[in-house]
């Protein structure tokens, strides 16, 4: 959304998630001066002006959601943008007038073609530099009429890329807004060295920490002769590693990068060969920025478990992130040699039309191929990620296997929701949520109740509302006429999951052998331990309380309203939060232990089952909830 000045009130709906999920803030009013409706006193203020910006050919007032959430629109450089907006009553008919101001830096000169990099003086890729640097363009100033209404829309099309600010003034009264402009011809965009050696080098770091947390839980395991034998293959691992890619070190095909970006530069056709590559290298580090900033996070609250079955399966999961990390690090390897293998200097040199293919080019060419080749190929970290595999392997099937039984299997999980005032529904919602439930257990364990350890792993993979909370909360803000509407869902499901990676996809990784680590770092993460027994024929689960939970996200709406009582246009942001999914699975479960009978199946019966729909509603005189469980778990697995 862009950034407007002006003064906006924010209801705080804060509470509204608690009337879903504690009776008692049902049965009374909630503290700290909030109405009976769990919603605190609304404040909207007046504004004088709001201008904001938007595609062309957005009709006057159409909802309009920037496609990243909180940002400021952006466009291409010639395409037309609309500049909207609403004024007070006292403002109609008169001319306010917009000025847009663009960068005013000079940009760095590029080469003819398309304006993309030239070289370097150290790397000299012979490409003629234009003979001035792209002038700044000089603030325009638009003239537009107030209409009877309040509002007002205009048309600019920029012509120099950068944010451009947008300043409306109307005598003493002013807004502001702002809006990013970029080339139209993305393949010009160059891939940041240091950037990606940043992200490598941190990728390696965490493997290495993660190393160090599986040799600490190695070490509280019962001593035996495959505790011993673990030990040591957990030693070949961190051998290997240390050998391929010395810790504090970023890997060897980062050097690449450099030499990749000059030879793009020579000529369009070459850009638009490289293109698959640079984009596949682009997603890969926005998938390791993602993983950097949560890894920390994800390594601190995934250490719990006291027993043995416990302690083995962080370990598995942490060998399991280890393999996704150390993928992740040697993935741009494998994609640049492939590139370079496919498209020979001979290849390349064909690209260059036949008055730029001189001899210096040529040089150049083979001299950028070489070294980038070199760079990559020659980097001995590519069979890591097969070593961290097979040492989970042999955790799971030698190790754990030994030690535990394990029931797991997919849960699926739905909320639809319903908040009314005296009978008026102003909120709907609706949250799905997919994951995993583990159990595990000693082998061999006996009694009439052996107890269970586990616990319900997932992400929401869905978030979607509408409401109508200022009519039906606040209705003497609503007789009036909605100018504009804004909203903000949370993000759901798995980032990780997108991007052609050419059959190396982290997507499928994080799903099928990252494991729990891999899969937190995905948006609305929860994991909710579980304790239960099971008794002959008979399971029985209970939910702890939830070690991560997505109760914190919630909807942002932002609503320009045009009202009668007032002459001044009426701006109000305010959040809706969504319950947790620890709440999902308590209400669907009734608020107590669920249970299940288990049966056995497969062709020889030797393959335990706990399969289950839960379903339940709640209602109280101002909400409806709707739960829904699905469960499905074997052990040892289901056919």
């Amino acid at each position: 959304m862009a950034t407007t000045s002006l003064i906006s009130a924010r209801i705080a709906v804060c509470l509204a998630g608690a009337l879903l999920t504690l009776p008692a803030a049902m049965a009374q009013p909630p503290a700290g001066g909030a109405d009976d409706d769990g919603v605190q006193a609304m404040q909207p203020r007046d504004v004088d002006l709001y201008v904001e910006a938007v595609p062309g050919d957005l009709a006057l007032g159409q909802a309009w959601t920037a496609p990243v959430p909180g940002q400021p629109y952006t466009t291409a450089m010639g395409r037309p943008v609309k500049i909207r907006g609403v004024a007070s009553l006292a403002l109609a008919g008169k001319t306010l007038s917009v000025t847009v101001t663009s960068r005013q830096k000079k940009e760095p000169p590029g080469p003819p073609d398309q304006g993309c990099p030239a070289g370097t003086q150290e790397m000299d890729t012979g490409a003629q530099p234009m003979s001035d640097q792209m002038r700044p363009q000089p603030p325009t100033v638009l003239q537009v009429d107030i209409r009877s209404s309040g509002t007002f829309e205009t048309v600019y099309t920029p012509s120099v890329t950068g944010t451009h600010q947008i300043l409306a003034n109307a005598g003493a009264v002013g807004a502001k807004s702002e809006f990013d402009v970029v080339d139209p011809v993305t393949l010009c965009e160059p891939l940041s060295p240091k950037e990606i050696e940043q992200e490598a080098r941190q990728l390696s770091e965490t493997t290495y920490q993660t190393v160090d947390l599986v040799d600490q839980h190695i070490q509280a395991l019962p001593d035996s002769p495959a505790k011993d034998e673990f030990k040591n293959k957990l030693g070949e691992l961190r051998k290997a590693m240390q050998s391929a890619q010395p810790r504090g070190q970023a890997p060897g095909w980062v050097k690449s990068i450099e030499p990749f970006n000059r030879l793009r530069s020579l000529s369009p056709r070459i850009r638009q060969a490289a293109e698959p590559l640079r984009r596949q290298l682009s997603e890969w580090q926005e998938k390791a920025r993602q993983s950097n900033q949560q890894s920390k996070q994800v390594l601190a609250k995934l250490q719990h478990g006291n027993v043995v079955c416990d302690q083995l399966d962080i370990v598995i999961n942490a060998l399991k992130f280890v393999d996704f990390s150390l993928g992740l690090v040697t993935t741009p390897g494998q994609l640049i040699e492939g590139w370079l293998k496919e498209n020979v200097p001979t290849k390349l040199i064909g690209q260059i039309s036949g008055a730029d293919k001189v001899p210096a080019v040529q040089q150049t060419i083979e001299s950028l191929w070489k070294f980038s080749l070199t760079y990559a190929s020659g980097w001995s970290g590519l069979a890591l990620p097969k070593v961290a595999n097979d040492l989970v392997g042999y955790a799971a099937n030698r190790y754990f296997d030994r030690y535990c039984q394990t029931f797991t299997g997919p849960v699926a999980a739905e909320m639809k929701g319903v908040v009314s005032k005296i009978g008026a529904p102003w909120w709907w919602f609706r949250i799905k949520t997919s994951g995993l439930l583990i159990l595990r257990y000693p082998k061999g364990a006996t009694g009439a109740a052996i107890p269970l350890s586990g616990e319900l792993i997932g992400n929401a993979s869905l978030f979607k509302s509408k409401d109508d909370a200022i009519r039906v909360l606040f209705p003497k803000f609503a007789k009036g006429t909605v100018f504009h509407q804004t909203r903000i869902e949370p993000l759901a499901g798995n980032m990780l999951n997108d991007g052609d990676y050419s059959g190396y996809d982290p997507g499928s990784i994080m799903m099928d052998k990252g494991g729990t680590m891999v899969r937190s770092l995905a948006p609305a993460f929860f994991r909710i331990p579980v304790r239960g027994e099971l008794r002959g024929d008979r399971l029985r689960i209970e939910l702890q309380p939830a070690a991560v939970d997505f109760k914190d996200k919630y909807t942002t709406v932002r609503q320009v309203t045009l009202s009668p009582l007032s002459m001044f246009p009426n701006v109000t942001d305010y959040e809706l939060p969504y319950p947790g999914a620890h709440t999902i699975f308590q209400r669907a479960f009734n608020d107590g232990p669920a249970e299940f009978v288990v049966t056995r199946i497969g062709a020889k019966k030797d393959v335990m089952q706990i399969k289950q729909h839960f379903t339940r509603q709640r209602d109280t005189n101002r909400t409806h909830g709707e739960f829904s469980v699905d469960v499905t778990a074997c052990n040892p697995s289901c056919p």
